[in-house]
């Protein structure tokens, strides 16, 4: 059986460190996912992402590794307790692509239903560009 994995990759005008900084930072995640982030770059603590149409989906850090890498898994369901309702694994590299600018890869998985990993999939590309769109603006091309 094939795994339903999301699997995304951009680059982006910023250096690692701000792009680093714009998917750990609750503040500056609040700028393009979602509304409001809770985050503690600990592996065990438990947070949250609340979108204001969607609610807000528990999540849990897996791994840290400042400035390259970054885990953690997410429930399905909102407004949930992360330990009632099936999670999937977010897995983000980012790797320097010279001066200012850097790749973003993520990879998401452990997807139960085709919904959930098409939901996630286009979410995905939705969110990534306002990402992008946040950097893109400031730096000439």
């Amino acid at each position: 059986m094939d795994e339903r994995v999301v699997e995304k990759r951009v680059e982006i005008r910023a250096s690692l460190a701000e792009v680093w900084r714009a998917i750990t930072d609750p503040s500056e995640l609040s700028r393009w996912f979602g509304q409001k982030a809770e985050l503690e770059l600990r592996p065990g603590a438990e947070g949250a992402f609340t979108w204001d149409e969607h609610g807000s989906f528990a999540c849990r850090v897996e791994e840290v590794e400042p400035p390259h890498g970054l885990v953690w898994s997410w429930v399905h369901e909102a407004n949930v307790p992360f330990s009632a309702a099936p999670s999937t694994r977010v897995e983000w590299t980012l790797t320097e692509a010279g001066p200012g600018r850097t790749i973003l890869e993520l990879r998401e998985s452990g997807f139960l239903t085709d919904l959930h990993h098409g939901q996630n999939d286009e979410g995905w590309d939705q969110e990534l560009a306002e990402l992008v769109a946040l950097f893109g603006a400031s730096v000439p091309g």
